[in-house]
């Protein structure tokens, strides 16, 4: 039996509501600018899109973007290999900014999460990990300028 499609006005999707919250708590609203990239990215373009968030785009995930955002979204879940590079030359939120990423679980016998290593090393300070079955997502603020320098 196929379970009914939440109609328009109703809860919606639990989903929804988890991104909703999100985005609250990391102090992101529908004037904000969010950028979003990856393979993933038409389903949460269009997500955006439906409740009313105007200053939307997308962005190639192998390029760097002349204007960062206040949200960096990264839907699918990637690598650290893969966040490796998008960090490294992809586009990225601006100083303050916030980035959402969803990557494997580490291994449950890892004492530090390499992930939430490699955003330290990134200038990234991280905020907010919610763990699934086999995924975590990771909320992180980029650092300003100043403590950047300061941490160098």
């Amino acid at each position: 039996m196929v379970s009914p499609v939440p109609r328009a006005g109703g809860r919606g999707s639990s989903l929804s509501h988890t991104l909703t919250d999100l985005l609250n708590g990391a102090g992101l609203g529908k004037a904000d600018t969010i950028r979003i990239t990856g393979s993933a990215g038409l389903a949460a373009l269009l997500w955006f899109c439906r409740h009313g968030y105007e200053q939307v785009g997308y962005v190639g995930a192998c390029r760097g973007s002349s204007e960062e955002g206040d949200l960096l979204l990264v839907p699918q879940t990637c690598s650290v290999g893969d966040l490796e590079q998008i960090l490294r030359s992809g586009p990225r939120p601006k100083h303050g900014g916030v980035l959402i990423v969803q990557t494997p679980q580490p291994p449950s016998e890892s004492a530090v999460d390499p992930v939430h290593e490699l955003l330290a090393r990134a200038g990234y300070e991280v905020e907010r990990c919610l763990h699934g079955r086999h995924r975590e997502l990771h909320v992180a603020r980029r650092r300003a300028q100043a403590e950047l320098k300061m941490a160098a």
